[in-house]
């Protein structure tokens, strides 16, 4: 497996991981330092964040192929947009517009798993938020922990980070909720396409966000820049995980969910295993900051380098890995192109996974 491949492959594996050993405890107050470290029953059940992020890897596949087949195609914020409505449709179990997302058709993803109220009553408003017309006023974390395949995706770096920005937008309409995502984007665009460590891509992406991003009110960018160094800060002293995590929040909110992230990839930047112990066991938000955690480490370590225990058994593996491979590829359909891949065009294409093509 080439090196940026298993970067992608580790970030989205990552991200599934996290999410799936914090969903265990998402809602449990009095959790104490390492309570939970595996699988409870043998597999990693995922929760909405998981989902989210893998129908906004299928909507960055969608648009690329049609960009390929046709010339011409929906803007990547609005293919997400429409691949939010089908996951809308999965929680709901129905099916009100043309689906664009062949991972639609898997029952794991057909179960509500705590989705956001925030995601659910924005999506099923008709209407899709923008930065320039913010849907609502929620900072909540559901904008950010579905974003990362953006930046596993991207070409650069400010694109990677303005498209992070404009999909948490479309359901989080709060300065902070959305600017977190915009780094987060950023951070895992150079995690995933450079050797930089941790710490060297988070200032690369905080510089950019402070060149190319500053567009709210500076009491938002104080507060997070703040926040941000707090969390870097409490990663180089000798705290307590669990006393350190609690003056950095609980995660509810998209700043809290980064600095959190942020606090257990500095501080256990050379093991994933710890860095996602760290980031969960914690009384707050659990998969979605164990979630924001294991993209960031999985892009750095790379999929080789992540726990067998792990991602072995967590819930959909293959077809993460699958997400993640399409990601990493070269299109193997469009114009100029003799030998067009039936089974991508049945997933990029017409929406409905062949596997008789496979």
């Amino acid at each position: 497996m080439d090196n940026r491949r298993d970067k992608i492959c580790g970030s989205l594996i990552g991200g599934a991981i996290g999410d799936a050993l914090g969903y265990q405890i998402e809602f449990k107050q009095g959790v104490k330092e390492k309570e939970i470290t595996t699988f409870q029953g043998g597999i990693g059940i995922i929760s909405d964040d998981t989902q989210m992020t893998l129908f906004t890897a299928n909507a960055l596949l969608f648009r690329k192929t049609r960009i390929a087949m046709r010339g011409i195609a929906m803007l990547p914020v609005d293919a997400i947009y429409h691949s939010y409505l089908d996951w809308l449709d999965t929680q709901n179990h129905t099916n009100h517009h043309s689906s664009i997302s062949w991972i639609k058709e898997l029952k794991e993803l057909n179960i509500p798993r705590a989705p956001g109220n925030t995601c659910i009553s924005a999506l099923s408003s008709g209407t899709k938020g923008t930065i320039e017309q913010p849907i609502n006023h929620s900072k909540g974390c559901g904008g950010i922990m579905r974003v990362a395949p953006i930046g596993l995706f991207m070409n650069d770096s400010k694109i990677a980070g303005q498209f992070g920005a404009e999909a948490s937008a479309i359901t989080h309409g709060h300065p902070l909720g959305i600017i977190p995502a915009y780094v987060f984007s950023t951070l895992i665009w150079y995690l995933s396409r450079t050797d930089l460590t941790i710490k060297e891509a988070l200032d690369k992406s905080m510089k950019q966000y402070e060149e190319n991003f500053d567009i709210f009110d500076e009491e938002y960018k104080h507060y997070f820049i703040e926040l941000v160094n707090q969390a870097i800060k409490l990663s180089e002293e000798h705290k307590n995980d669990i006393e350190a995590i609690r003056e950095l929040g609980e995660g509810w909110v998209a700043e809290e969910t980064f600095a959190i992230a942020i606090y257990s990839c500095l501080k256990y930047s050379n093991s994933f295993k710890d860095a996602i112990i760290c980031s969960i066991n914690h009384d707050g938000d659990s998969d979605s900051t164990g979630a924001v955690t294991g993209n960031i480490m999985g892009a750095y370590l790379g999929y080789e380098q992540i726990p067998v225990e792990y991602k072995n058994h967590v819930e959909l593996k293959e077809e993460i890995l699958e997400l993640a491979n399409d990601l990493a590829s070269e299109l193997p359909v469009g114009e100029y192109n003799e030998h067009n891949d039936e089974y991508w065009l049945s997933k990029y294409v017409y929406c409905k996974r062949d596997l008789s093509l496979k």
